[in-house]
């Protein structure tokens, strides 16, 4: 019978005088009394109740201790005021012991014993009597013209709750017209059911203070709450799924392509969280203890954090890499020592396109661990070439030489020529080594760019060199052949002597 908590207790007793089953209601009272002054106490409570309680049948504790802090004795537990003419009446329950069955919560001794003055003192209006006699027949224990009352309000508040839609609507549509896209503002019309939801459930929780009855009242409070929660938790995502658009579009037009899948992720994640967050909160209204759902949830958590460790890392490190901005999709990068192209940043793994067209997939992970060498983010190339002229290249040309390179490598179109040098930096076995340093500074941003424009100035420098009289030495191992060729070739021919062996 619900009596072992004050909330059930108080609930019980008013769905069994709702049912005008008042021999049962009878029994949520202390004391002894005969069968007909039961009943006409339960009535008399009954109506007093519905007259109006300071607090709501929800709040009532639903420990089957009580609620220790309320000043009072361990074995009573105040449920509310009832103010009437006659003063304020404290509405009490008591736990009972009876040999052999468990402990109980009933309507006190005292409270009851002032009941019947209070409600001689109270002015009971019938609703009833203001409809026909035919309405009073009881579906579900309900007289009809209550039906009718209720369908009429949930009319009236659907009514008000739409045009309050429509109105929220208008008003986002005006202020976003010209601030997001097409796609987006249709998004935006996906709120109206949440929305209306919402409307509906603040409505019926500021009307459901006027029911009738207290357990009317208790229904109206708990199905306003129940919406609320759920409608707030699907406006919730559709604003999320908005915003997750309105990113999306963003990042694309900017061809961030691998933040797109990080923003999608924590989009889901998000909304799974709200769905969590619903579900504890729902089962809290319903009076269910979840700590020690929490606990298993936290004990579960930590076990799956820690089967799940490599993947965790792997999911962190993404996006570490997504967040920094070190890489996007598309460009040209170095990790663990392989080259390639990025052609995804998955949740968990990097995946590279490689000179030899393969892809390779390295974890998120790894990437943070080892570092990544992006070559598409370089603001400048960088071009080192070597040009070793022959031995016997002269002081005079040499010195020409470079002042000319100097002035390709500087004058060349594309080159930093604050930056571009010709130096001579070694003598070496074949000849003299000239260094030729440039960097190409933007627009010459791609790699395709950059060595056409190298080439162009290697080509302009070795027409200098021949306009010079001179040439690229050739290798040393290449001169000793040549010279062996030469011994060997300028050489009398002797023919071999015969053996008598």
């Amino acid at each position: 019978m619900g009596r072992t908590t004050p909330h059930g207790c108080v609930l019980g007793f008013l769905r069994s005088a709702e049912a005008k089953d008042y021999i049962k209601a009878s029994q949520y009272l202390d004391g002894k009394r005969s069968p007909e002054q039961a009943q006409e106490i339960a009535i008399q409570l009954k109506s007093l109740l519905d007259h109006g309680l300071s607090t709501s049948i929800g709040d009532i504790s639903r420990s089957p201790a009580g609620n220790i802090d309320d000043q009072l004795r361990l074995t009573r537990e105040r449920v509310g005021i009832i103010k009437t003419p006659n003063g304020d009446l404290d509405v009490m329950l008591d736990l009972v012991n009876r040999p052999g069955e468990p402990a109980i919560w009933l309507f006190s001794q005292e409270t009851l014993n002032a009941v019947p003055d209070a409600y001689a003192s109270v002015s009971h209006m019938s609703y009833g009597r203001y409809f026909p006699a035919w309405t009073h027949v009881h579906i579900f224990s309900v007289p009809l013209w209550r039906w009718a009352v209720i369908i009429v309000f949930l009319a009236f508040t659907f009514g008000i709750a739409t045009l309050l839609t429509h109105v929220t609507l208008w008003l986002l549509e005006k202020l976003f017209r010209k601030k997001i896209v097409l796609s987006i503002q249709n998004s935006v019309l996906t709120l109206k059911t949440p929305l209306f939801l919402l409307i509906l459930a603040l409505l019926g929780r500021i009307a459901g203070g006027y029911a009738i009855t207290a357990l009317g009242r208790h229904y109206w409070r708990t199905a306003a709450v129940a919406i609320a929660w759920i409608s707030g938790a699907w406006l919730l995502a559709r604003i999320t799924d908005i915003i997750i658009q309105f990113i999306r579009f963003h990042l694309l037009m900017r061809s961030q392509m691998e933040r797109v899948t990080f923003v999608s992720l924590m989009g889901r994640l998000f909304k799974i969280l709200i769905g969590i967050v619903l579900l504890f909160a729902l089962l809290t209204h319903a009076g269910i203890n979840v700590s020690a759902l929490l606990a298993g949830l936290g004990i579960g958590g930590i076990a799956l954090a820690l089967a799940a460790q490599k993947s965790l890392a792997d999911l962190f490190g993404g996006l570490s890499i997504v967040m920094r901005g070190a890489v996007r999709v598309g460009d040209v990068c170095q990790t663990a020592n392989i080259y390639g192209t990025i052609e995804d940043i998955g949740i968990s793994a990097l995946t590279l396109r490689t000179l030899d067209r393969s892809l390779v997939s390295i974890p998120n992970s790894k990437v943070a661990e080892v570092g990544l060498e992006n070559f598409s983010l370089r603001d400048q190339f960088a071009s080192r070439q070597l040009f070793t002229l022959r031995a016997d290249t002269s002081h005079d040309t040499l010195k020409k030489l470079l002042k000319q390179i100097n002035q390709l490598a500087t004058a060349h179109p594309g080159s930093n020529g604050t930056t571009a040098r010709a130096r001579l930096i070694d003598l070496t076995p074949t000849g003299p080594q000239i260094e030729v340093y440039a960097y190409f500074q933007k627009p010459a941003t791609d790699s395709e760019t950059f060595l056409l424009q190298r080439e162009e100035l290697i080509l302009k420098i070795i027409s200098a060199i021949e306009v010079a009289e001179t040439s690229l030495a050739s290798p040393i191992g290449v001169m000793q052949m040549d010279h062996l060729l030469n011994t060997f070739q300028s050489a009398p021919h002797v023919a071999p002597k015969r053996t008598t062996e």
